[in-house]
């Protein structure tokens, strides 16, 4: 992970461990080359405020003294007492005492994410390691759900993603889109949204955004007025960010929240890739506008037009487009249709049940990169490996949850809310408390907790459908605006000092209110045409 400032002890931790690691030295070498590379800012002129101190490598949460440490214990020690006190405490009326452990599973996973003692990945590598210790099952049980195919379609999707950051393609096209745009600062905006929300839809979205928000940097580079150029720079990053999280609600490769509900869902009923992607699209399509439309109403630009000479320069630098990048752009093209109608040619030629399933395909894709050497091992292996853990947590959790009975049980308690309620208020409810929450703890714990339980409502109540219920739930965790926490999209751009922390929290609930509004009326909307 990449930051600005470092204090000194931060400084000193750096240079220590630099000196015995020869990956994170490449890394920091790269960066300071690619750094390097980048066009600089007129005279006097700020880059919007961007820190300009070169890029350092974060180093994992590590105790270095007596502070850091007692930080440390103290993270630690709020999971424990709080874990501690779900089976300490009676269990309720109807939760058998394996529930209880269940319960403290959940309460364990959901804090250990939120305070983040450690590192992400392996605090959700935890999570397995609780269940065995609650008795919740063995080791093969706890890891199981790590092994789910939608994982390694995640996988497969981070590998397009660093190959179309190794050959430059996604900046070719992002860059293509702003010199036909005529400099309109509308439509720069538009592109970078549309090339964001596109790419996301097949690639892990905060590899998107940390694709694109160079190119948004270089734009911003033209304007002489640092505060304009601040002022494009914010609206730009902002549009990638959301875009991307938008994006991502189409498929299921699109967040690991997706992944999560998905691979639950798969369980009741087949739920292929194009059934997430008959609701995920027209979500997108409908958001899509509203946000661009309400983003260049709260984020003021004092010009209407910019020069786009530096971006076709640099179009112009990048030359004609190579054979591995058409090559790549071909299988990429071919892996997309396949995941939207694998299935039905599947059934057209007779081929084995799953031959053409979606992660199957994508590792199929990876698999000709890398034998045609557009892609390796060493541009991959740097990949957010974390998520893959993180996504296996949540699966981990939600099985235990159902296998305890405590979705049952959550159920019986919310279901005869959700039932009695008109629709359109419990939709609303739930989606807004999704949204809420993502901002506060990981979606993927949200889908994990949320989905079975929905699901168990749907089962109780003919009237309803679990897909009427969890889409909207799931969807909704991609609204995580308001606070870096709630995505890796927003710790970038936070880690990065291009929005403030002010500045992401008034935007961001401004447009999670909007955004969770029309999404509830969507899918209520689709419930009245009896399209769902």
């Amino acid at each position: 992970m990449l930051s600005g400032e470092l204090s000194q002890d931060a400084w000193r931790a750096a240079q220590a461990h630099l000196a015995g690691c020869e990956r994170c030295r490449t890394a920091v070498e790269a960066a300071q080359k690619a750094r390097q590379r980048e066009p600089e800012a007129p005279p006097g002129h700020d880059t919007a405020g961007i820190r300009r101190q070169p890029l350092q490598v974060l180093l994992p949460r590590f105790a270095h003294n007596i502070w850091s440490i007692a930080n440390l214990l103290g993270r630690f020690g709020v999971v424990a007492v709080l874990t501690a006190a779900v089976l300490l405490l009676p269990a309720p009326e109807g939760i058998t005492p394996e529930g209880q452990k269940a319960l403290a599973l959940l309460v364990f996973t959901a804090s250990i994410l939120a305070l983040e003692p450690v590192s992400l990945p392996i605090a959700a590598l935890m999570v397995p390691l609780a269940r065995v210790g609650l008795g919740l099952g063995d080791t093969r049980v706890a890891f199981g759900p790590f092994s789910n195919p939608v994982v390694f379609l995640i996988l497969a999707s981070l590998f397009l993603a660093e190959a179309l950051r190794k050959h430059g393609l996604a900046r070719r096209v992002a860059l293509a889109m702003i010199v036909s745009s005529g400099g309109n600062v509308r439509r720069v905006l538009l592109a970078l949204m549309g090339i964001s929300a596109f790419l996301s839809m097949w690639v892990e979205n905060t590899a998107t955004a940390a694709i694109l928000i160079p190119v948004a940097l270089t734009i911003s580079r033209q304007i002489e007025d640092g505060q304009h150029a601040r002022a494009l720079l914010v609206l730009l990053v902002l549009g990638i960010a959301y875009s991307a999280s938008l994006g991502g609600m189409a498929t299921i490769m699109g967040s690991a929240s997706n992944a999560v509900a998905a691979g639950f869902l798969a369980q009741i009923r087949p739920f292929r890739f194009i059934d997430w992607m008959s609701y995920g699209l027209p979500a997108l399509l409908l958001l899509f506008p509203l946000t661009w439309w309400l983003l260049l109403r709260m984020v003021h630009v004092p010009f209407v037009h910019l020069d786009v000479g530096p971006a076709r320069n640099a179009l112009h630098k990048q030359g004609s487009v190579s054979r591995k990048e058409w090559e790549l752009l071909a299988t990429t093209a071919v892996a997309i249709g396949l995941w939207v109608g694998g299935e039905s040619i599947e059934q057209q030629l007779m081929l084995p049940a799953t031959m053409l399933s979606a992660p199957l395909v994508g590792v199929a894709a990876v698999s000709y990169l890398a034998l045609r050497s557009i892609v390796d091992w060493e541009d991959v292996k740097g990949v957010s490996w974390g998520i893959f853990l993180i996504i296996g947590a949540g699966l981990s959790l939600g099985d235990a949850l159902i296998s305890t009975g405590v979705t049952t049980w959550v159920a019986g308690q919310i279901g005869p809310a959700v039932v009695w309620l008109p629709y359109i208020v419990s939709l609303l409810l739930l989606v807004f408390l999704s949204a809420l929450l993502t901002n506060l703890m990981s979606n993927t714990s949200i889908a994990a907790v949320f989905t079975p339980v929905l699901i168990s409502v749907a089962s109780d109540n003919p009237q309803l459908n679990a897909v009427q219920l969890v889409l909207p739930v799931v969807l909704a965790t991609t609204f995580g605006y308001s606070l870096p926490s709630a995505s890796g999209r927003m710790a970038l751009i936070a880690a990065s000092g291009i929005v403030t922390r002010t500045e992401m929290m008034r935007y961001g609930i401004v447009m999670t209110g909007a955004s969770a509004l029309l999404l509830a009326f969507f899918f209520y909307a689709l419930t009245l045409l009896d399209w769902i």
